[in-house]
Order: structure tokens, then C-alpha cells, then sequence
């Protein structure tokens, strides 16, 4: 994937939130906040050492359609608490909480759950290809975007009014709307 294929995946991401905004009735901006807390976890994932590689920052903003001001940085990491792991990981993106609930309201209403793993998808792409871009997977980051998806999905575990399904990394997929799971893939 490049990072033009990486940016049409988030706008279309992008494209869902505001239409879900607006069947909503929220006054809330949805869009704007998804794409900067998308752009927390590329910058979460390329921060090393005290700091960032210019174009992989750049690749960040490329990517997400989040523009990071660089006269507000303090701000922007204070925000995205992606200066400390510890921080970042302390609560999953907005984003997820609103999807579980978005969820749980389909789950109410007999309709399969699809959001989660809408929200997933896009956050593991744009996970992974910040884990790949030197070219090599860097373990490095691969460990954190596995730590990043183990609290996401321990937020929905908790969370969800649904039939919850352990993670994906134990071979198990996504249960029916019937609460039943789906056989396992061989």
C-alpha cells in the first residue's frame, strides 16, 4: 500500500464519520477529530527517542488529511499523549469508544455490528504501514501497534452489549449478528 492508497482508505473512513454525524443529529465534528486521532497513532508509532523523522511526519499528515501545526507541537502532543506510551495507551481513540456505541445501538436493534471493525481496519492499516515504511517491518513498532490493538480491543470486551469475541490475533473472527461465532478459517 502507498500513501496515496493509505489516504483514500482514511477518507473514506472520513466519508463514514460525517455521514454518521449527520444520521445522528450530532452537533459534534466527527470527521476532524478520527483523522487526528488516526494521525496520534502514526505519530505514536514513530516517535522514538525524544523525536520524529521529518518525512515520516510528513508521511503522517500525508496519510491521515490531519495538518499537525508545528506552532502549537506542545498542544498537539499534549493532546495525543503520544509522547509516552503509558499516556497513549491509558484510553483507546474517541473514535472507538464511539464505534462500540454506535455498535451496541445495531446489536439493540438485531442488526450486525460493523463499526468496530470498520474503525479497526483503517487503524490497522495505517498502523502497519507506518511499521513498514523504512521498508523492514521495525519491531519496534510492530510491538507497539500490537499493544495499541490490545487495549482497543479490551475497550470493546468491556464495552460491548454484543456477543464479544477475544482478539483477532487468536485465530477467532467476527460473531454473527445471532450471537453465534462463525467457524474458524483454515
Amino acid at each position: 500500500m502507498d500513501i496515496h492508497e493509505l489516504r483514500n482508505t482514511v477518507d473514506s473512513f472520513g466519508k463514514a464519520m460525517k455521514i454518521i454525524e449527520e444520521k445522528s443529529n450530532s452537533d459534534a465534528d466527527l470527521e476532524e477529530p478520527a483523522r487526528a486521532e488516526i494521525a496520534f497513532l502514526g505519530l505514536y508509532l514513530i516517535f522514538d527517542d525524544g523525536s520524529f523523522d521529518e518525512e515520516e511526519l510528513k508521511a503522517v499528515e500525508e496519510g491521515s488529511g490531519f495538518k499537525i501545526n508545528r506552532d502549537h507541537w506542545n498542544e498537539i502532543m499534549e493532546l495525543g499523549r503520544v509522547n509516552s506510551e503509558e499516556n497513549y495507551l491509558s484510553q483507546p481513540p474517541n473514535t472507538f469508544m464511539v464505534m462500540v456505541d454506535i455498535d451496541n445501538t445495531l446489536y439493540e436493534a438485531g442488526e450486525e455490528m460493523t463499526s468496530y471493525v470498520a474503525a479497526y481496519e483503517v487503524y490497522k492499516l495505517f498502523g502497519e504501514f507506518f511499521v513498514n515504511i523504512k521498508g523492514f517491518t521495525d519491531e519496534k513498532r510492530q510491538a507497539k501497534l500490537g499493544r495499541f490493538i490490545e487495549v482497543i480491543e479490551k475497550y470493546r470486551q468491556e464495552n460491548s452489549k454484543g456477543p464479544v469475541v477475544k482478539t483477532w490475533t487468536d485465530g477467532r473472527v467476527i460473531p454473527s449478528k445471532k450471537g453465534v461465532e462463525a467457524p474458524k478459517k483454515s
